[in-house]
């Protein structure tokens, strides 16, 4: 074999080995997500909440106690972000008898995650419960409440909690929108900002943090 189709061979081989290596290797991890669990046992029997997390590239079931204290179960869990995680619940009474089942299934983005709901369903006729999961909820308020004269200014607030009822640690900076400007426009980079009414209508004002929002709905009289 000439050195010219040698060159060529050695050049094919080492083509169809790397397209190989490419295909053989596994797909790339899409991070974690750390989620906040909340759940208001008042009332009930529940005395142990579990929390398992399946999705179809986890191979092994992910199983979480979420600790109660003073008549709530409050803790954060850890998971793979993905598509179809599969998140079930279930409420345990002292006795070890299962007392409430519910899941919700969801696609989990790394980082933060918009507050999520599950229905827990009572087994043995106690008190249906509602667990949430997320990382942070957005309440936005308005002050004075009421319809907005046109060239008329008002405040909005944003309330910012973690599913603990706790304000995040550190400085909050938060993303005001308005969803048609022809009819408010609001400025402010803080948790407070003025809206300023523009043209006789409704429009949604927005207060986004981490990538969970929280709405107002501003009406311009003229």
């Amino acid at each position: 074999m000439s050195l010219s189709r040698l060159s060529h061979a050695v050049f094919a081989l080492t083509l169809l080995l790397a397209q190989g290596s490419c295909t053989d290797q596994a797909p790339l991890s899409t991070g974690e997500a750390i989620l906040s669990v909340g759940i208001n046992l008042v009332g009930t029997m529940v005395a142990t909440v579990v929390l398992d997390v399946t999705g179809p590239d986890i191979p092994t079931t992910l199983v979480f106690n979420i600790p109660i204290v003073h008549g709530s179960a409050i803790g954060t869990i850890t998971v793979p972000a993905g598509s179809n995680r599969t998140i079930t619940l279930r409420g345990y009474d002292i006795g070890g008898v299962e007392t409430h089942t519910g899941s919700l299934t969801a696609t989990i983005q790394p980082g933060t995650n918009a507050p999520m709901s599950a229905a827990l369903t009572p087994l043995t006729g106690d008190l249906p419960i509602t667990a949430t999961l997320g990382s942070f909820t957005v309440t936005v308020t308005q002050q004075p409440t009421g319809s907005l004269p046109v060239n008329g200014t008002k405040q909005v607030t944003a309330l910012v909690l973690n599913l603990a009822g706790q304000p995040p640690a550190g400085t909050v900076i938060v993303t005001w929108a308005t969803s048609n400007p022809g009819v408010a426009i609001v400025d402010g980079t803080g948790l407070t900002a003025t809206v300023t009414g523009i043209g006789a209508g409704s429009s949604t004002i927005s207060a986004g943090y981490r990538g969970v929002a929280g709405t107002a709905t501003i009406t311009v009289t003229p």
